[in-house]
Formats: C-alpha cells, sequence, structure tokens
C-alpha cells in the first residue's frame, strides 16, 4: 500500500504508545470520511484496543492476526457503504487499517483493525466473510508497529461478550488516550504534543491528575510496578522521538520554553527507568503510605461523586499497598535498602494516621458538612461507609504495612545512608541532583557553594548582632531567642495567622498579579507534629473549590517566634502557596506546564527561599531577632547543601551529618535529627532551595543593574510567577526577555 504524502494522517496515542496512520482518502473515501468523522468527533478518545486476534485463538477462517479498537461512542453507528479490496486494491498487508463489518452490510468507524504482518483473509474474494465480500482497507500504519505488536501481545481472559471472541478480549484493555489528525505547523504540533502528554500523565497518574483539577480519575490510584514504570518508559521514548522531529528555532519564546520543557519531562522519565529509580525506597518525609490522609486533607467534597470517589480510593488502599510493598521487596532483591534511622520515623508517621487524631479524625471532620443538595439520609450512608472504608481498608493497610517493615527491618535496611552505596547509586544521586535543581552542577559544585553560602552568611550574621546591641556569641542570641515561644499550640496558630493577613496586605507593594483565591492556616495534629518539619504548604485546587493550606506545627518550641516572619513568606504568600495558586490561573499555558511542580523544586523551593528575603522589602525585619531568624533558615539552607552532598557523595555518617548542621546553624539538634533523616530518605531534594533562590538573587541583580532606576519590584516578580513551574534555564531565559522589554520600553 504505497504512502501519499498529500494524505490525512491520524495520531492515536494509546497507554502502550503512538500509531500513526495514513489515511487513503483517495482510494476508500467513504471508509476514510467516517474514520475521520470519528476522529474529528472524538469517538475514539476514551475507547480502547480491546481485542487480539491470532491463528491461537482465532475461531474464523482463513485465520488472521489483528488488534481491533472501539470507540468510547458506540451511540448511532455509522454504517457505510462497504469499499471492497477489489474497488479499491487496498489489500490487507502488514499495519493496513481497516473496519469491521457484518457479512452482508457495510462496515463501521465504530471500530477499526489493525493488521500485524499481511492478511489476506481479509481481503474480498475470501471465506472470512460470508458474503465473501472481504473488509475496507482505508489506511495504514506509518509508525508504531512496534506498539501494534506489543498490543497484539496483550494477555486476554476467558470471558467474552461473544462466543467466537472467546480468548480474544485483552484483560486489560489498552485505551485511546487521544486520536487527532496529525497537524503540518510545527507550533500545532507541539501543541498536539503537549496535549497528548498532559492526556498520558492523567492516565497513568490519576492522583496528580485530581489534584490538578482534571475530572474523570477521582476514583483511581496510580498504577504500581516495574511492569508499570518499562511501559511508561516506552511510551516517552516514543514522544520524544515526536518532540525531536519538531525544530523549536521557528517557535515562539513560550512555544520554545514549552518545547525545553517537555524535552526535560520526557528524559526524566526515561532516565529514572534506565537507572531503576523505582527500585529505590522512598518513604520519608514522604511516602506511599500517607496517601489516605493527604487524599482525606486535600480531596474537594462538593458533591456525592467526589464523595463517591474518594471512598472509592480508601477501599482500593490494600491493594495499592500491597502493590508498593511488592516493590519495596522487588528492590530488596536487588540489593535496594533503606537508611537504617528512616525505618523509625516512618513507623512513626504510620502510628500517627491510624490514632484517633489521624485519617479517621480529618476524615470525619470533612464529613460533617453534607454537599450541597445532599439530604440527610444520604450524607449519613456515605458516612457509614467511610468508616466501612477507614475500618476494613485503610487501617488494615496501614497495619499491614507496619508489621511488613517491623517483620522486614532487617534485610530492608542498611547502616550506610549514603544512596552512592545502592547499585548504580552514584549514577542515580547524579540524576537526582540535576532533576532537583534543574541545572549540570556537580556534586562537588553543590557542595562548595554550600560551604561559601555559610562563610557569607555568617558575616550577615555579625551585622544584626551589633545591630542588636548583643554582646555575645550567635549561638548565645539563638538560644535566647529559642526560649521565645508562644505558651500553646492555639497561641501560636493565633500569632501566625495574624501575621499572615498584615503580610498579605503589604505585598500588592511587591507583586502585581495577586491569585484570586486565598488560604488558610491550620494546624498540624500533636502526633504529626512530633514528625514532620515545623511548616508545610498544600496548595488548593485549580478550580479554586478549596482554599491552599498554611500548615503549621501544634508544638511552639519547634517554631519560636523570630522563625515566623520568613515561614509564612515561605510556605504562604507571597511564597509556596501565591505561586501554585497563580500558576493554577496560567490557562494561556499547556496545561503540564501549570501542574507538574515536583518536577522543577529548583523554581519552586528556590522562589519559596527568596520570598523569605522580601520581608527587607517589606519592612519585616525591622526587628533585628526576625532578621536572624530570616538568616538561620538561610544558614539551614546552606547547610542543606553540604549536608546532602556530605551524606551521599562524600559518604558521611549520620552522626557527621549532625554535628556539622550543629556547628553551622542554630536549630535544635531535635529539629537536626529530623533534617538530616530528610536528606538521607530524600536524596537531593534539599538542594533545590538554595540552587534556586541563587538564581533568581543573580537574576535580580542583574535586572537592578541594566534597569537601574526603572527596575521595579513588582514587574520582576511577576515575570518569575508568569512562568509556571519551569526549569532555572527556562526561567532565566523569560527574565530576561522581561529585561529587555522594560528597557526597550523606557528607551
Amino acid at each position: 500500500m504505497p504512502g501519499r504524502s498529500s494524505s490525512p494522517r491520524v495520531r492515536v496515542l494509546t497507554t502502550q504508545g503512538e500509531l500513526l496512520i495514513e489515511v487513503d482518502a483517495e482510494r476508500a473515501p467513504a471508509s476514510a470520511a467516517g474514520f475521520l468523522r470519528y476522529v474529528d468527533e472524538g469517538r475514539y478518545v476514551g475507547g480502547a484496543f480491546n481485542r487480539t486476534v491470532s491463528p491461537a485463538n482465532d475461531r474464523g477462517s482463513p485465520p488472521i492476526s489483528v488488534i481491533q479498537a472501539m470507540a468510547a461512542d458506540l451511540t448511532d453507528p455509522l454504517i457505510l457503504a462497504h469499499e471492497s479490496t477489489r474497488e479499491t486494491g487496498l489489500s490487507h498487508v502488514d499495519g493496513a487499517v481497516s473496519l469491521p463489518r457484518q457479512s452482508g452490510s457495510g462496515g463501521s468507524p465504530i471500530g477499526f483493525v489493525i493488521c500485524i504482518g499481511d492478511q489476506p483473509g481479509l481481503d474480498a474474494g475470501t471465506e472470512r466473510a460470508a458474503d465473501r465480500a472481504g473488509f475496507a482497507a482505508f489506511g495504514r500504519l506509518v509508525e508504531g508497529a512496534d506498539v501494534a505488536r506489543r498490543i497484539h501481545q496483550s494477555p486476554t481472559g476467558p470471558d467474552a461478550p461473544i462466543a467466537y471472541m472467546k480468548g480474544q478480549v485483552i484483560s486489560r484493555p489498552v485505551t485511546i488516550l487521544s486520536a487527532r489528525r496529525e497537524p503540518q505547523d510545527p507550533a500545532a504540533r507541539l501543541q498536539a504534543l503537549a496535549e497528548d502528554y498532559w492526556a498520558f500523565r492523567n492516565e497513568e497518574f490519576p492522583i496528580e491528575a485530581s489534584f490538578a483539577g482534571v475530572a474523570g480519575h477521582g476514583d483511581r490510584l496510580d498504577r504500581v510496578g516495574l511492569d508499570e514504570e518499562a511501559r511508561r518508559a516506552e511510551v516517552a521514548a516514543g514522544m520524544s522521538r515526536r518532540l525531536d522531529a519538531i525544530d523549536p528555532t521557528g517557535l515562539s519564546p513560550e512555544g520554545a520554553a514549552t518545547h525545553a520543557l517537555l524535552a526535560n519531562q520526557l528524559e526524566l522519565i526515561s532516565e529514572a527507568w534506565r537507572l531503576g529509580a523505582a527500585l529505590v525506597p522512598q518513604l520519608f518525609i514522604y511516602g506511599f503510605y500517607q496517601l489516605p490522609m493527604t487524599l482525606a486533607q486535600s480531596t474537594p467534597l462538593d458533591s456525592r461523586q467526589d464523595i463517591e470517589d474518594l471512598l472509592a480510593r480508601l477501599t482500593a488502599m490494600p491493594a495499592y499497598f500491597k502493590a508498593n510493598i511488592a516493590l519495596l521487596q522487588a528492590g530488596m532483591a536487588e540489593g535496594y535498602r533503606l537508611p537504617r534511622p528512616i525505618l523509625p520515623r516512618v513507623r512513626g508517621i504510620i502510628a500517627a494516621l491510624v490514632a484517633d487524631s489521624g485519617v479517621g479524625r480529618v476524615l470525619r471532620a470533612r464529613l460533617a458538612r453534607p454537599p450541597a443538595g445532599l439530604d440527610a439520609a444520604a450524607m449519613d450512608g456515605l458516612r457509614a461507609r467511610a468508616e466501612q472504608a477507614l475500618d476494613q481498608a485503610v487501617t488494615p493497610a496501614l497495619k499491614a504495612v507496619d508489621a511488613f517493615l517491623e517483620a522486614a527491618a532487617e534485610q530492608l535496611c542498611r547502616d550506610s545512608t549514603s544512596v552512592c552505596d545502592l547499585p548504580g547509586g552514584a549514577a542515580y544521586y547524579r540524576f537526582k541532583v540535576a532533576q532537583q535543581t534543574t541545572t549540570r552542577l556537580t556534586p562537588e559544585e553543590v557542595h562548595q557553594i554550600g560551604l561559601d553560602e555559610i562563610v557569607r552568611i555568617q558575616g550577615e550574621v555579625q551585622a544584626v548582632l551589633d545591630a542588636a546591641g548583643f554582646t555575645g556569641s550567635a549561638r548565645a542570641y539563638a538560644e535566647m531567642l529559642d526560649g521565645r515561644v508562644e505558651p500553646s499550640g492555639e497561641r501560636l496558630l493565633e500569632k501566625t495567622r495574624a501575621l499572615a493577613k498584615r503580610i498579605d496586605g503589604l505585598l500588592p507593594h511587591i507583586v502585581g498579579r495577586m491569585p484570586r483565591i486565598s488560604y488558610g492556616v491550620e494546624p498540624f495534629t500533636l502526633e504529626q507534629s512530633l514528625d514532620m518539619p515545623p511548616a508545610m504548604a498544600e496548595p488548593g485546587p485549580p478550580d479554586c473549590s478549596m482554599p491552599g493550606v498554611y500548615w503549621l506545627t501544634a508544638l511552639p518550641e519547634r517554631c519560636p517566634n523570630h522563625l515566623l516572619v520568613p515561614l509564612g513568606l515561605h510556605e504562604a504568600w507571597p511564597g509556596h502557596l501565591m505561586q501554585f495558586a497563580i500558576a493554577n490561573e496560567l490557562r494561556h499555558l499547556p496545561a503540564f506546564r501549570r501542574a507538574c511542580w515536583t518536577d522543577y523544586n529548583g523554581y519552586v523551593e528556590g522562589w519559596a527561599l527568596y520570598c523569605e528575603r522580601l520581608g527587607h522589602d517589606l519592612g519585616l525585619y525591622d526587628d533585628p531577632a526576625d532578621h536572624f531568624g530570616r538568616l538561620t533558615f538561610d544558614l539551614w539552607r546552606a547547610s542543606r547543601l553540604v549536608v546532602d552532598t556530605g551524606l551521599h557523595w562524600f559518604r558521611w555518617d549520620r552522626a557527621r551529618a549532625v554535628a556539622f548542621m550543629a556547628e553551622n546553624t542554630f536549630m535544635p539538634v531535635g529539629t537536626i535529627e529530623t533534617e538530616v533523616d530528610r536528606y538521607i530518605g530524600m536524596p537531593a531534594q534539599a538542594l533545590s532551595y538554595k540552587i534556586g533562590e541563587r538564581a533568581i538573587r543573580s537574576l535580580r541583580a542583574e535586572a537592578e543593574t541594566t534597569l537601574g532606576e526603572r527596575f521595579g519590584p513588582r514587574g520582576f516578580h511577576d515575570a518569575i510567577l508568569a512562568t509556571g513551574p519551569v526549569t532555572l534555564g527556562v526561567m532565566e531565559d523569560a527574565v530576561r526577555r522581561w529585561i529587555e522589554a522594560e528597557r526597550g520600553r523606557n528607551g
């Protein structure tokens, strides 16, 4: 079947990869038109390849090898005039695409068939169809033959809707995520790829999709396993090849940024698979076992369906946890181990989750008020089912994880703290450094930057002591300030809320674009506070149905008063909760650019740390104690560069890391130990803060030098927030374009 360069092409993205179909509208006009109509109407999206036929399971004659897809929308099927292969000259060769039909009738685009190898039995004149008219070939596969063959090898189940299809129905149908005409314009092709990538992520990571406000995924959990990781890497590799065919030089600046970010995203997926990242245990400070609490806290519950979806997810926790435990066991079998100090931390968090104040308390509080329009009886039924999900699914699943960790402790744990001691660990750590900082800095360079920053900040500390008129040591000053705490968690919460309101009122002086949705300040439980950091930001959903939350410790000694200003600036506004909220509003950007936060920690955490410095612009550091609090945090982040690389790259033991932070920061020993365990458990994540902040400070210095008196912080900050989550390189390009535009605007 010769190709025709002017023929329309349709790209079909599936959970196994991409298929590019060239449609022969000249020789099979009716069949091609019907297929393209279904494509244009979106009727294949959400459908699936659900049938694989081979001589081993075929009951027809002559036997064939094909895969068959069905549309998602089966209503009012279009029946076409049959175009036999005698009329069109389009035979069923390898990769031919054809319409199914019943004998005596025309074909229908309600489905389509792809030939695996030459299938002359489908041509006119054979006995495959009782009327010997064969089937209507109308196109051919020009890309994705390997994908078609993978689909053909899909396992099948014994059940079938029709007897002759028994053994042919794919056990887990291969979902069609998109089906669209292939654009010719590079910008349109990039847009289509960005949309396809987002559809792929939504299907693969439904939890992320829900938090990004994407409907239709709220009752599913992510699929876990090495086979899933391998499949995702295959799909990503195909998308990378597709992206490589788009020349970025002709794109707009925003298009070029999207191209660069897509390349980064797809490379991360492929590289993570190559390095065996899924086998590296990731349990602290975040782990799969915390998902029930995250869902209970953060799932919007504005309708009965929202609650039904949440209950479906909670009920599925045992299987989800079991799959994660199996992944831990697979890693153990390959020599991947958990650093020993992490285990008691994890078990402590699990104990807090199953306690009376854990998941159950949060879920009951969320269900206390019914959604609008839901009567009392229906709500009582949902509450009863929630209790059942807690008692029969969530709590037993959490206890099963804890039992596994206790029983497998000796086999699971290692004495070394360095991830480099795992199989391929050195390459993995370099990968994590690049991923978390979005730079090409080496571990050695990061380590030295940390040492240099500590020296610089210590000079600023002395200046603050002089301003305070304090003649003792910095440590003595810190110890004095650490004693200034609120008498209770309630008083700490009140003070933090009042400070947040004060900051919010000052921000229009330095930020031009303010978010449409605000946030609340809420406390951790006492049990959570024992193992969690002093504060944390949880963004609100993109549909603005819930505010973001600035979570605060319930233990005042974990958050002395002099730390409240930098902490609030970092976690709430103008830090994380503002950048998350504004990104949700950037509807002109591809969806993945508004939502893929965890892949751009250099930008995300760099901005939040930079925001701590903005207290100077807002007049919040006039009190030397508050200024000292900021420098306390700055030393902490600089020390992270040294300690993280020290632990993993230079193989420090835990005691040395704790001692270094005790000597070079003013944090309490208990907090230091929690932090060091965080760095042990999340290699390189802590590097993102200071590296990103330095990049933003450097850009601001460049802008101030270039623009002089014309520099305005509002425009500078808006330029950064307008990018959404990006690599530091893309952020730098965007800000420099703003600098040039400002210079041109002002002559």
